[in-house]
């Protein structure tokens, strides 16, 4: 698997458009956060070193660093799924012909589908953390630069869902109730989460906007 992070636009768009499963919607959801956090650091950028926004400058640093931080973490998030896809793939692909055959590539599937779920989920809950950053520049942040914070919160609840999909999908398929069901509620938590910060970043967009 290439490394997808460091390949140029063109090349990674034509990665995604191949017959490879990977990179796919998980890593695209990754890399729309990745993207999303970015513009919001820019936000948050333009908004530290000018005085009529003195008052939030600490604010404005650390929502710069941690969403810096964060953007970098999804694009290793948009590796990690591949790289989970790929582990399942090797599971559903050994041997099955004994009974004790059967019985290990179960477990391996099954284990496999586990570490494809918590890729995903973690990128939920990560974008949660991030829409509030999101929230932080629209509301806080240089209002030259609000349609950025509004295009960034767009982002960030097309990928926490697009992620949210991805793990769902694998939930269907574990055995393990409990594992299920807390990942489950996990998940409803995290996109409750950024969906009432997104929401209230379109608010905040809509009002500098002309009607």
């Amino acid at each position: 698997m290439k490394d997808i992070a460091s390949l140029p636009v063109e090349d990674l768009l034509e990665e995604l458009s191949s017959s490879s499963a990977t990179p796919g919607g998980g890593s695209a959801s990754a890399l729309c956060a990745s993207i999303a956090a970015s513009l919001t650091a820019m936000v948050a950028n333009l908004t530290v070193g000018r005085s009529r926004f003195a008052e939030v400058q600490e604010e404005m640093v650390q929502t710069l660093e941690r969403s810096r931080a964060l953007s970098k973490e999804f694009l290793d998030l948009a590796m990690k799924d591949c790289d989970a896809f790929d582990r399942f793939m090797e599971a559903l692909a050994l041997p099955r012909d004994s009974e004790q055959d059967r019985e290990t590539r179960k477990r391996s599937m099954q284990e496999a589908l586990k570490g494809s779920t918590l890729v995903p989920m973690r990128m939920v809950e990560l974008a949660g953390e991030l829409a509030e950053y999101c929230l932080a520049v629209a509301s806080r942040g240089n209002p030259n630069a609000i349609t950025d914070a509004g295009v960034s919160a767009l982002l960030i609840g097309a990928a926490s869902r697009g992620a949210s999909m991805n793990a769902r999908i694998n939930l269907a398929s574990i055995e393990d109730g409990p594992f299920v069901e807390e990942s489950l509620r996990r998940l409803d938590a995290a996109l409750e989460r950024t969906g009432t910060a997104v929401d209230k970043v379109l608010a905040e967009v809509s009002t500098k906007l002309p009607r």
